[in-house]
């Protein structure tokens, strides 16, 4: 039993962003401790130097400054003193000199005997004071002398100072000057560096206060954080328990849903197994039962596939394939399997290529038919009857070299989608609750899987929708251009031919008439079945017939098939009316060819497709498109097939189904015997080997290999050998290829694939 998606819910809050948190805050931690330590360091540093700055003045330069200033003005003093002589009678006057002299001698003793204590730099300076204060006494002493003498004149005093006395003073004087500019500029250089010391005292207390601040700041970060995180944390578990148990209900409404909708196919199927076992003998009742447990056999298998893929998805392993293929092909299978769910419920439906010129792609054509399906089938199921329902795509240029970006519009006039709805939309397993979806079938995981898909492909999907309105699903995907196998074909084969468009969709018109254009033919358009007539009659009364009239089915005011008869009655049945619809034409064919429509093209209108058409009906005769004609494809096959299987009833309905279309079955029930079967045969007994994956003894895998190595040993060619298998992921299937088997089919079996099989190699 596959295992239902998981639930994972994610943190936001990691062990890595709280290892970093705590690292960080353990760095603020140390970086503070670093700031206040060298702040430390330096303060003390600054202190020890300011504190040995001021010893240092106050031990030495100051009061040697200060003594310097005071002998200054002690000599400045007897200086002055000794002019009293001079200006009137010495013997009056020296006697008070001598007293002055005395006292000042005193007080200058004091003051060179401390400058010579206290000055260690200045000392040639403070000894050579000391030195002349014994010579400036004993000049004192002289003066006294010379003074005290009653026939001296003051004039003769002034004379004797000037010559003995002063020229003591004056040297006195200059170097007292000199020391006392020397202890100055001591005293400023250590005032520039305590202010040095200061301001980077200053800048580090800055420093650290910013640092400090800082460092606060992003603690304060840390913890708001650390704050906000253990909010975050409690809001994600509160958000997390809330989306468990948002997903257990879904989960629960998921079995519930897939409960009954498996149940419903299961009894469709058993009931009419019953009803056909009961009327077996009434062939048209069996066989109309055999019809509708087909389909819900498919339906069935669509279910369990959406399961799958969405397990594949949840794992990570929804892989892509990277083929060519043809998109007019993808594009009409795409048309033909959604048409009986469009004419169930009698809706209107147009598709429209207004621009694609690309027709060969490379990209995985099955995923993008399973996002169209998924799409267009949500558009049916919620659209009312006769409302219309509608795919637009277009090709888009793209930055990507060598790729074009492709725009799948589908559009619907359905009962439209809630604002509330459209947020979960494309969650697992929920769907809508009103009264609308509550009955429609569904396990809400379509758009989920389509998203998947999308994303996978590099596209985008968006939706746009109103409640009873209609929605909008706009996909965009890029994919690679391819080669197309008929680029060399000869287009201008229908040149010059003369066309009528008729179509009442202006786009369409514009693109078929430049389709046309490219072609080499001459096109006019109309918007409608009456102008249409107008202009065939016009054309040919001027003898310039239209060579093929394109005229759509669905037109307002006359259909397709009455402007044909109007048509046909003015030129009769030699010139092709080819009829264009997105129907399936099988419904109209009787009536179509009554109406004198000679040929039929499914819309989207592609160019190879226009080209085809017109040159079978203009160029090479004509032949009808409605005619039946057995074909190749039809004939039975010959041949004969190898299945290895090892389940009984599984072997016995793909012989059925094989010896049906023609060959001859034969049955290994193991991988060793398949083996044995083969090397035992002629080289070209058998044409084909259907290889079951799973098998006792020996599987299919290994098989495969077997048989392959044994060829290549013995110089023979191996038979075409092909996977029948229910391993049905891209894994199985690129591994299938990788050991050299030729061709992958998943069970169970689709006759058409088993078909195209067959007769690729047998055919």
């Amino acid at each position: 039993m596959t295992d239902l998606p998981t639930l994972k819910v994610k943190s936001n809050i990691t062990i890595d962003t709280k290892q970093s948190s705590g690292r960080l805050s353990r760095w603020v931690a140390v970086g503070l401790i670093v700031f206040l330590v060298l702040y430390f360091v330096i303060t003390m540093n600054n202190i020890r130097t300011i504190d040995e700055r001021i010893t240092a003045i106050k031990d030495g330069p100051y009061p040697v400054s200060v003594a310097a200033g005071h002998v200054e003005t002690i000599l400045t003093q007897i200086r002055t003193l000794a002019y009293r002589p001079t200006l009137t009678d010495p013997d009056r006057v020296i006697k008070s000199v001598e007293y002055s002299y005395e006292t000042n001698n005193a007080d200058l003793e004091a003051q060179l005997t401390l400058i010579k204590e206290q000055d260690d730099q200045n000392y040639d300076l403070a000894q050579g004071l000391f030195d002349d204060f014994s010579v400036l006494i004993n000049a004192e002493n002289a003066f006294i002398d010379y003074c005290s003498s009653p026939s001296v004149t003051p004039e003769e005093v002034e004379a004797y100072v000037n010559d003995n006395l002063f020229p003591v003073i004056d040297r006195m004087l200059e170097n007292d000057l000199a020391l006392l500019a020397s202890t100055t500029n001591f005293i400023d250089e250590s005032y520039d560096v305590i202010s040095g010391v200061l301001l980077t005292t200053t800048i580090a207390s800055i420093i650290l206060i910013l640092g400090v601040a800082a460092s606060l700041a992003i603690y304060l970060t840390l913890i708001y954080r650390k704050n906000q995180r253990e909010r975050q944390l409690r809001e994600n578990l509160e958000s997390a328990l809330e989306i468990a148990q948002n997903a257990n209900a879904a989960k629960s409404t998921f079995l519930s849903n897939m409960s009954h909708d498996i149940r419903t196919p299961m009894n469709a199927i058993i009931g009419l197994t019953t009803i056909a076992d009961t009327h077996i003998n009434d062939t048209i009742r069996v066989k109309e039962c055999l019809t509708r447990i087909s389909t819900s056999s498919k339906h069935l298998l669509g279910l369990i596939n959406d399961i799958l893929d969405m397990g594949k998805i949840e794992s990570g392993k929804l892989t892509l394939n990277e083929e060519q293929f043809s998109f007019p092909e993808l594009i009409s299978g795409f048309i033909t399997i959604i048409q009986p769910q469009v004419r169930a419920k009698h809706l209107k439906f147009d598709a429209s290529l207004p621009n694609v010129k690309n027709e060969m792609l490379i990209g995985d054509s099955m995923r993008l038919n399973q996002m169209m399906l998924n799409l267009m089938g949500n558009a049916i199921k919620y659209t009312p009857e006769g409302k219309a329902v509608s795919i637009f795509i277009e090709e888009e240029p793209c930055e990507r070299a060598g790729y074009h970006n492709y725009r799948f519009v589908f559009k619907d006039e359905g009962i439209g989608i809630s604002p509330e709805f459209l947020k979960v939309i494309f969650d697992p397993f929920e769907r809508e609750n009103n009264e609308t979806t509550r009955f429609t079938e569904g396990t809400g995981l379509g758009l989920p899987i389509t998203k998947s898909i999308v994303e996978l492909m590099g596209g985008t999907i968006n939706i746009e929708s109103t409640p009873h309105v209609g929605s909008t699903f706009t996909v965009v995907i890029p994919l690679k251009d391819g080669i197309d196998p008929e680029e060399g074909d000869d287009m201008a084969a229908l040149y010059g031919l003369h066309m009528l468009i008729v179509d009442d969709d202006e786009l369409v018109r514009e693109s078929t008439h430049e389709t046309l254009s490219e072609l080499g033919i001459r096109n006019e358009t109309s918007p409608s079945g009456h102008h249409a007539v107008e202009m065939v009659q016009a054309a040919h009364a001027d003898n310039d017939d239209y060579h093929a009239v394109l005229l759509d089915r669905f037109m307002p005011g006359m259909d397709g098939l009455d402007t044909a008869r109007k048509i046909r009655e003015i030129i009769g049945d030699t010139t092709p009316i080819i009829l264009v619809t997105a129907y399936d034409y099988n419904e109209i064919q009787s009536e179509a060819i009554e109406a004198g429509i000679t040929a039929f093209i499914s819309k989207p209108l592609f160019k190879s497709r226009i080209y085809h058409v017109l040159k079978l009906q203009c160029i090479d005769g004509g032949v009808e498109t409605f005619q039946v004609v057995e074909s190749a494809k039809d004939a039975q096959l010959q041949g004969r097939v190898l299945l290895a299987e090892d389940n009984e009833l599984n072997s016995e309905i793909a012989s059925e189904l094989i010896t049906q279309l023609g060959p001859e079955v034969e049955v290994a029930t193991n991988g060793l015997e398949a083996v044995e079967m083969v090397d035992s045969a002629d080289e070209n007994y058998y044409q084909l080997i259907f290889m079951d994956w799973q098998m006792p003894q020996m599987d299919g895998i290994e098989a495969t290999k077997t048989i392959i190595d044994h060829a290549r040993r013995t110089g023979r060619n191996h038979p075409p050998i092909v996977a029948m298998t229910a391993n049905a992921f891209n894994e199985h299937r690129d591994m299938a290829l990788e050991v050299g088997m030729d061709g992958f089919m998943a069970k169970p079996i689709d006759v058409k694939e088993l078909e195209k099989i067959l007769r690729k190699y047998l055919g």
